[in-house]
């Protein structure tokens, strides 16, 4: 039986003081990644609660990124891999964090076309309306698990021939090489979402694995606007961190 009741938090649901005694579990008992917990129903039995109770301590650490949980025959819930952070004040973005930790990235480009840019994409830009842009469409992977898929349109007048290039690598190194056009800034926008089922397939994800939406704005010199990007980020393949400095009030 849980004992919930403590002079901290006198009123602490059952689920999360299960939640607590497994976090705890995972330390004392220095459980590794991939390690399999008991089933639900085993759980239940031991701290004589019902099985949606567990399930419900199970979902908030699911969210938490602390474990996984696999569906089939081999199912179960199973310890998470420490996920690598990769902070958002780098201008090259996610990739190069996971090169850097000897990982395997590579890019498959799901579409790569010439088109008249949305009207969202030319208030992004800053562009005219129906002016032409490149718009492409990737899948990185990471150790053969796809993690990212990456939105970006680029205003075709400022790289011309950009369909004729290589598209598989990094693509900012790529305008500083051919066009002379390194990025100087980005805005980024993070929030919480769920996947379509397109994504779902691409991402190789079941629908209720957390995903984080990104819509960027990259500007080079003389403020023009050479990117606009929606990319969608797997949570358990690697942890957004923003930093921050201490600055003048507005």
């Amino acid at each position: 039986m849980v004992h919930m009741h403590s002079p901290s938090s006198p009123k602490q649901s059952t689920h999360v003081a299960i939640g607590e005694i497994l976090r705890s579990r995972i330390s004392h008992e220095k459980m590794q990644a991939g390690d399999r917990f008991p089933t639900e129903r085993e759980l239940a039995e031991e701290f004589g609660v019902a099985r949606m109770t567990v399930r419900k301590a199970l979902e908030v650490l699911q969210m938490e990124g602390v474990v996984e949980r696999r569906r089939g025959r081999t199912g179960g819930t199973f310890l998470r891999a420490t996920v690598p952070k990769v902070e958002m004040t780098r201008m090259e973005g996610f990739i190069p964090r996971f090169r850097d930790r000897n990982m395997e990235v590579t890019s498959l480009i799901l579409t790569a076309d010439r088109r008249q840019a949305p009207e969202k994409v030319t208030q992004a830009l800053e562009i005219d309306a129906g002016e032409p842009v490149f718009y492409l469409e990737r899948l990185r992977s990471v150790n053969n698990i796809p993690a990212l898929i990456e939105r970006s349109f680029f205003p075709a007048n400022l790289v011309p021939g950009m369909l004729h290039q290589d598209l598989s690598g990094s693509i900012y190194d790529l305008l500083r090489r051919r066009w002379s056009l390194p990025p100087v800034r980005k805005w980024e926008a993070i929030e919480p979402g769920v996947t379509s089922k397109q994504e779902q397939k691409l991402l190789q994800v079941e629908e209720e694995l957390p995903i984080l939406r990104l819509e960027r704005r990259t500007q080079v010199a003389n403020n023009r606007f050479i990117e606009y990007a929606e990319d969608v980020l797997r949570t358990d393949i690697a942890r957004v961190e923003v930093y921050t400095t201490a600055g003048s009030r507005g």
